[in-house]
Formats: structure tokens, C-alpha cells, sequence
């Protein structure tokens, strides 16, 4: 019987971060919460197997967990995947040689969607930080969110929250002025505040919103109404989406009075767009009718100063398709169909694919909804020609449950819509 080989990568990994295993265990289980937003199951015993050689290959939601921790893949971690047919399962042949820089020196992600580099910025991990590293900073937070606004959030969830560890390993290492250090709180806040959304992308709530409270509290400390407004912007949504249309208008009036007197036309239609939809929610036709109306108001009115950066992929589209859910969510399906075509027809001429997609679901579950199914039909399958350039599960799934809703009121077709939907799924990263 083969002897099991100890993991001494870990071993030294663990000393030198100052853990005990029960310690580790708890950073484990810590990082899988973030990662899932559940919480992970690892013990002392389960630590010590790993370390003696027992486990030599993880489980993969452990073996995630454990990257999140030390900030590098399972195979520099010491552990190794089972070879085919020549290793007995839990005996680790040996381990490769210990890393030769600390995790933080890495310096860019591999997106596999789409094939680009996400490069980290170049800080020092001692000395002083600068102006120019709080921008440094700030220029990768803006490419995070262009490729989630492009692409989707499924393949970034997990590369911001590394990221934002990087960066606060930075800051605590490191000493800075006054003006660096609200830049950096400031810096951080927005890629917090990215995490969320990409979480949020991805279909898991609960982290989605830790990640908003942590960039409520960069936000609040930068002194930054803007970012407080960004950051309520999307807590609303994520209420209006989940059902809790009070909280909705109670999150979105917030931002509204937070910034009164000093905000864009295009952020007061987004924020009365919030508020009509957790009206929409609450079955209020009234108010959720005026609160759509003062939202085509403010953006007729035209930008009184530049708009931000994250507004970029607010317009009439964006609109429509806000009201589009408003009447479907008050049953009111001729005007639902009509803002949803017209919200299509905006859309599709942007070059973002995960917003185009997004309008071609909600189309085809409105006219589902409404009885059209043979329409509803071409929709989904005109959302399956967009799919393949987005990694978006949560518009995955409303895509699903179009699928489902079509299987059982079985018009033609519906059932080789939805195989081509299980396909094209299975394949997906």
C-alpha cells in the first residue's frame, strides 16, 4: 500500500500565515460563504487530512475556497489531480516545490469568456501609496465594470473579491496621506460596489449584498453622496427583483433625497425607475405609473452636468424596459409587449450583448405572459443567438424558466428550443 505523502507546501503556507487549523478551517469556510453565499462545512480534521496527504485532491468548492485563501491555484497549494489509473485516489505522489513570490505579486486574471487579461495594479506592498497608485487602482475597477456592462458578471464575481483583497492588503501595509487614503476608500467603494452587481449577476443574493454593505461603508467613510447613490441604486433593484417592492421604494427615495439639487438627468431616471418598480411590485398602479413619467421627464430633460461613468449603459432602452416590467408586474400585458418592443429595438443597436440578451428574454416572458406564444417563441430563440457571448446565469435562468413556461402550454417547437437552451448551457464556463 502506497505511503502517503505529506503536504509540506501547505504545511509551510500555514505556518507562515500564523494559522492554527482551526483557524484555517474557519477562513475556509469564511471564503465559501463569500464565494456561494453559503457556509462552507470544513473542520480541524478535515484541515489535518489535508495537510498529512489524506486528501491530496479536494473537493472542488474546498479547492476554491482554499485558492480564495492563499491566493493561488490548488496545484501551487501542494495538492494534486488524480492522474488517470495511476494513483490511488487521496495519495498525493509528491509536492511541487513551494511558491517563490507571495500571492499578492500576481499580476492579471485570465478571463475565460473572453479571452482578455484583467491586469492587476502594480502596488507596493510596503513603503508609502501615492496619488498615482489610488488611480492606478481605480482604472482597473473601470475595466472590471466595462467588461461586466460588455459580457456579463459570471466569470468576474469571484476575480473581484481577489481583487479587492489585493488591494486592502496594500492599504494595510502600506502608509498614506489624507487625500490618498479618501481615495483609496473612495477607489474601493466602487469596486465593492462592482463585486455586488457581479454577484448579483451571478445569482447569489446574499453575497451581493454583503459586498453592497462593505461598499456602503467605504462610500460613507470617502464621504462620497455620489457612490452612496450608485451602491442604492442597485440594493434597489436587487429588492424589486426578489419581491420586496417597500424596501425597494424606501432604498430609491433614499438616493433621491441623498442627492437632490446635484445629480444628472440620467441618474433621475434611473432612480424613479427604481421607485416605479418596486411600486409595480406592490401591485400600486398610480404611483408607479407617475414614478415611470417623472423618469422619461428627467431624461428628456437632457444632462444638466456629465454623467458618470457606470451611467454609461443607462438610455430610452433602459427605460422601457423598466416600464416593460412595471406593466407585467401590474397585468397589464398590451402595454407590457409594447414597451418591451420598444426597449428591444434600443438595445440591439448597442454593443452591449448581456443587455441585448436581457431585452430579448424579457420580451419573449412578457409575450408568454400575454399569450403570444408562437412570438414568445421567436424570442427565446433570437435570445439564443446572442447567449453565446454572455455569461450572465441570472438572465440564464429567466431564459430557463422561459423554456419551462413554453414546454407546458406546448406550442411547436418549444421543445427543440429548449434542448438547444440545455446545449448551449451545458457548455457554458
Amino acid at each position: 500500500m502506497a505511503r502517503l505523502q505529506p503536504n509540506h507546501t501547505l504545511r509551510q503556507l500555514v505556518v507562515d500565515g500564523g494559522y492554527t487549523h482551526e483557524g484555517l478551517a474557519e477562513s475556509v469556510n469564511d471564503a465559501t460563504e463569500r464565494l456561494t453565499g453559503r457556509r462552507g462545512s470544513a473542520s480541524a480534521r478535515v484541515v489535518r487530512r489535508w495537510l498529512s496527504g489524506e486528501v491530496a485532491w479536494p473537493r472542488a468548492h474546498s479547492r476554491r475556497a482554499l485558492e480564495e485563501v492563499f491566493g493561488w491555484p490548488a496545484e501551487k497549494l501542494g495538492f494534486r489531480a488524480p492522474s488517470r489509473g495511476h494513483s490511488m485516489p487521496g495519495v498525493t505522489v509528491g509536492a511541487p516545490d513551494p511558491p517563490q513570490e507571495p500571492p499578492v505579486h500576481r499580476r492579471q486574471f485570465v478571463l475565460g469568456l473572453t479571452g482578455s487579461l484583467l491586469p492587476l495594479p502594480a502596488l507596493p506592498m510596503a513603503g508609502r501609496l501615492g496619488v498615482a497608485d489610488v488611480e492606478r487602482v481605480r482604472a482597473a475597477a473601470t475595466k472590471l465594470h466595462q467588461l461586466d456592462d460588455q459580457y456579463g458578471g459570471g466569470t468576474l464575481a469571484d476575480i473581484a473579491a481577489q481583487y479587492i483583497e489585493y488591494v486592502e492588503q496594500a492599504a494595510r501595509r502600506c502608509t498614506y496621506g489624507d487625500r490618498v487614503q479618501t481615495g483609496l476608500y473612495r477607489a474601493l467603494g466602487e469596486v465593492a460596489t462592482t463585486a455586488g452587481w457581479l454577484n448579483f449577476d451571478a445569482g447569489r443574493q446574499r453575497t451581493a449584498r454583503r459586498w453592497w454593505d462593505t461598499a456602503l461603508r467605504y462610500a460613507l467613510l470617502a464621504s462620497d453622496k455620489q457612490l452612496q447613490t450608485r451602491i442604492w441604486s442597485s440594493m434597489s433593484h436587487q429588492a424589486s427583483e426578489l419581491g420586496h417592492g417597500g424596501e425597494a421604494v424606501m432604498i430609491a427615495r433614499a438616493a433621491l433625497d441623498a442627492t437632490r439639487g446635484r445629480r444628472e438627468s440620467r441618474l433621475s431616471a434611473l432612480l424613479h425607475t427604481r421607485v416605479a418598480r418596486g411600486h409595480s411590485v406592490q401591485g400600486d398602479r398610480g404611483p408607479c405609473a407617475r414614478s415611470l413619467l417623472q423618469a422619461e421627464q428627467a431624461h428628456d430633460r437632457g444632462p444638466a452636468m456629465a454623467p458618470q461613468r457606470w451611467l454609461a449603459f443607462f438610455n430610452p432602452g433602459e427605460i422601457s424596459g423598466a416600464a416593460a416590467l412595471c406593466h407585467r408586474d401590474l397585468r397589464q400585458y398590451p402595454a407590457a409587449v409594447k414597451a418591451a418592443r420598444r426597449s428591444l429595438a434600443v438595445l440591439q443597436e448597442t454593443s452591449l450583448q448581456r443587455n441585448k440578451l436581457a431585452a430579448h428574454v424579457r420580451l419573449g416572458r412578457i409575450l408568454a405572459a400575454a399569450g403570444e406564444l408562437d412570438e414568445a417563441l421567436a424570442a427565446g430563440n433570437n435570445a439564443l443567438a446572442v447567449l453565446p457571448g454572455v455569461r450572465s446565469p441570472r438572465i440564464e435562468d429567466r431564459l430557463r424558466q422561459l423554456g419551462d413556461d413554453l414546454l407546458g402550454r406546448g406550442p411547436a417547437g418549444a421543445a427543440e428550443f429548449f434542448d438547444r437552451y440545455r446545449g448551449m448551457t451545458a457548455s457554458c464556463p
